[in-house]
């Protein structure tokens, strides 16, 4: 058996933005971004004569050569072969160096998070971009630190998006929760509280959301609401949490675009926060997708989880994912 015959499997969770969205886009602006743990998988085994890439979804198998990687604007794949390529590049080389060239490889990425139309807003391309680059590190024995494959996975993502602020990156790469100010920080929040999922079943296309033009005002009022959220995690005061989250909605549904808040949408929020043992929000850049819900108590729930279905809105239990290392 060779150095690199023995196969990797990775799992990667999704993630879910619930107070900053918008605002982190700019330089240093802030988030607060929880992962979703999910039976996403990147798999990594031994190749032939050339390096594979396949999926359980609706996408076509592809062949590449891993010494030579090509990245067109067209290929759905990009993600996947940018993250494989930039992971490689960042290494010395002294691996490849022995026998000059890597060996081929096949990987293969199981997701349940939808796609295209049924995708359900966990941030797929990041997981992906994510999972690939640790399942190279793993694979490969290059010993990158979290820090270092947080910047490539980073990179590579924007790279092929053109857009975002990363914190998806941030959060899926180091787990659990996180507070995140763009590119430059990342720390590691424990949420108190039970976390669901309320999921509308219309799927948005965040990238196209991110052009919006937004004032200095808002951007300053949602890094201050990001700021103390976080102190209210770190003290447990659900009040206060729940507070200061509407008021993090009420800012953007006064400056983001008609069409944010879908009626699906507004009507999980007014059942959600009808409950002072509830709080919730839009994830995400709106027009469509999630809201997250976390609980102080969760003996409601049931009741909640009724109505929602009477009118065809979906809730379920999330597990944050555990932190990486």
């Amino acid at each position: 058996m060779s150095t690199f015959d023995q196969a990797v499997i990775v799992n990667v969770p999704g993630k879910l933005f619930f107070a900053g969205e918008y605002a982190v886009t700019r330089p240093e602006g802030l988030a607060l971004v929880t992962t979703i743990a999910t039976d996403f998988t990147v798999k990594i085994s031994a190749g032939d004569s050339s390096s594979h890439l396949q999926t359980n979804v609706a996408m076509a198998d592809y062949d590449f050569s891993i010494n030579k990687i090509s990245v067109t604007s067209d290929n759905p794949w990009n993600f996947a072969l940018t993250a494989l390529k930039k992971t490689l590049e960042f290494t010395d080389g002294s691996i490849s160096k022995v026998k000059n060239v890597w060996p081929e490889v096949t990987i293969e990425i199981t997701s349940d998070m939808g796609f295209g139309d049924r995708k359900k807003g966990y941030g797929s391309s990041a997981s992906v971009v994510c999972g690939v680059v640790n399942a190279t590190n793993t694979y490969f024995k290059l010993g990158l630190t979290l820090a270092e494959r947080f910047v490539i996975a980073a990179e590579a993502h924007y790279e092929v998006q053109g857009s975002g602020s990363m914190g998806d990156i941030a959060a899926i790469m180091y787990g659990g929760s996180v507070f995140y100010k763009n590119r430059t920080q990342v720390l590691p929040l424990d949420m108190p509280w039970a976390t669901y999922v309320v999921q509308t079943q219309k799927a948005a296309k965040t990238s196209e959301k991110l052009k919006i033009e937004l004032s200095d005002d808002f951007y300053q009022t949602s890094d201050h609401l990001v700021r103390a959220l976080t102190a209210a995690i770190a003290q447990q005061d659900f009040p206060c949490f729940k507070e200061k989250l509407l008021e993090n909605q009420k800012l953007l549904l006064h400056h983001i675009p008609e069409g944010y808040m879908t009626d699906k949408l507004s009507l999980a929020l007014k059942m959600i926060n009808a409950y002072p043992e509830f709080a919730g929000k839009i994830s995400g850049a709106g027009f469509g997708e999630n809201v997250i819900l976390f609980a102080e108590n969760e003996a409601p729930i049931k009741v909640l989880q009724k109505k929602l279905e009477d009118h065809g809105i979906h809730l379920f239990k999330a597990e944050i994912s555990e932190k990486n290392t």
